[in-house]
C-alpha cells in the first residue's frame, strides 16, 4: 500500500497564464537570455542573480516562483483536480499542518480589511468585486484588540488560500476516493508555539539543531513514533493503540500538537479533537475565484516560444515523502 506524509502543504494557486509569461519575460531580460534553450546553457550564478532579484521584488510572502499549471503534467489546480478523487490514486495520508502557517506569508502593515482587501486586488489584478466582499466580510480585521489581533486575523486569510485548505482538499480526496476503506487518511494540527510555517520541521528531526527553536523533546518523540508507525503501517498509532482515529466524513477528528487553544504559553500536549477548519469557505477558495480567464485563453507572445505555451517552474515539496512497501 502506498503512503504520503504532507507537512504543511502550501503554495499560491496560480492559474493565470498572463502572469506566468510576464515572469518568464522578466526572467529572460535578467539574464539576457533570447529564449529558453539559451537558459538551459547560461551561467549558474546568472540564473542564481536573476532568480534572487525575482524572489526579492515579488510581493510580501509571494516569491513569484512555484507551482503553476502547464496543461500537461499539471492541468488544473490541484484543490480542482482532487474534487475528482476517482481520477486518481489517492494513497493513505497523513496530512497536518502547523495553527500559524500563514503568518509568515502576512505583511506586517495590513491592519485592517480595507488594506487587506487593497492588498488582495495587487496580488491578484482583476479580481471580482464579489471576491473582495467575501474577503471583508469572511476575514473581517478587528481594530479594538491591538496589532496582535490584528496581525493573526491576516495570517488567516493566507492561511487558507495558500496552505490550510490544502490539508482539507486532500482530506476530501481521500474520503471520496474508491479506496477510502483501504487507503485511511491521519489529521494533525501543530498548535505548540509558535506554530509558524516550517516550526514541525525541529520535531521531524529532533534532536538535531531547529532552525526554529524550542523544542518540546516528549512531544518530538511522539511525533516522530507516529511518522515511523505511520510508514511501516499506514496507521500512526502505537501498537495495540487506537487513540488516532482515521479522518472520515462523520469523524471529523484530528490530532492536536500541543493545546488548540494557547495563547502566549507554550503547550506540548497531545489530544484528540475536532477538526476547527471551515471547509466550507475551503471550498470556495479551491478554484481560486480571484481569477477570472478571459474569452480567448491565449496569452501574450513571449520572446522564444509560442504564445500559450507554458512553462512549469516547480520548486521543492518541504517535508512530503511518499513510499510503496
Amino acid at each position: 500500500m502506498q503512503g504520503a506524509i504532507v507537512q504543511s502543504a502550501g503554495f499560491f494557486p496560480q492559474p493565470n497564464i498572463t502572469q506566468d509569461d510576464e515572469m518568464y519575460n522578466k526572467f529572460l531580460e535578467l539574464t539576457d537570455a533570447k529564449d529558453f534553450e539559451a537558459l538551459l546553457t547560461a551561467d549558474t550564478k546568472i540564473l542564481q542573480d536573476a532568480n534572487a532579484k525575482m524572489v526579492h521584488n515579488s510581493k510580501y510572502g509571494y516569491f513569484n516562483f512555484g507551482p503553476t499549471i502547464d496543461g500537461y503534467y499539471v492541468k488544473d489546480l490541484p484543490g480542482k483536480l482532487l474534487a475528482q478523487p476517482d481520477e486518481y490514486y489517492i494513497p493513505a495520508l497523513l496530512v497536518g499542518h502547523e495553527k500559524l502557517d500563514g503568518l509568515l506569508f502576512t505583511p506586517p502593515w495590513i491592519r485592517t480589511t480595507e488594506a487587506l482587501v487593497d492588498y488582495v486586488r495587487e496580488l491578484f489584478p482583476g479580481v471580482p468585486q464579489a471576491v473582495l466582499d467575501t474577503i471583508a466580510s469572511e476575514y473581517k480585521i478587528p481594530t479594538n484588540f491591538g496589532p496582535q489581533a490584528s496581525l493573526l486575523a491576516v495570517a488567516d486569510f493566507f492561511d487558507d488560500i495558500a496552505i490550510q485548505c490544502n490539508s482539507v482538499y486532500l482530506t476530501e480526496a481521500s474520503n471520496k476516493s474508491k479506496q477510502r476503506n483501504y487507503h485511511p487518511v491521519f489529521r494533525y494540527v501543530f498548535n505548540a508555539l509558535p506554530a509558524i510555517h516550517g516550526y514541525d520541521t525541529g520535531y521531524t528531526y529532533y534532536p538535531s539543531p531547529a532552525l526554529i527553536p524550542p523544542v518540546d523533546a516528549t512531544l518530538a518523540k511522539f511525533f516522530q513514533k507516529a511518522i515511523v508507525d505511520f510508514t511501516r503501517y499506514r496507521d500512526p498509532n502505537p501498537e495495540e493503540v487506537d487513540t488516532w482515529q482515521p479522518y472520515f466524513s462523520n469523524n471529523n477528528k484530528v490530532m492536536n500538537m500541543g493545546s488548540a487553544s494557547q495563547l502566549t504559553k507554550p503547550d506540548y500536549t497531545t489530544s484528540f479533537g475536532d477538526d476547527l477548519m471551515n471547509s466550507t469557505l475551503c471550498e470556495y477558495w479551491r478554484s481560486a475565484p480571484w481569477y477570472v480567464a478571459p474569452k480567448s485563453l491565449r496569452a501574450p507572445k513571449s520572446k522564444g516560444r509560442s504564445s500559450g505555451q507554458r512553462l512549469v517552474v516547480q520548486n521543492d515539496a518541504r517535508d512530503t515523502f511518499a513510499e510503496e512497501l
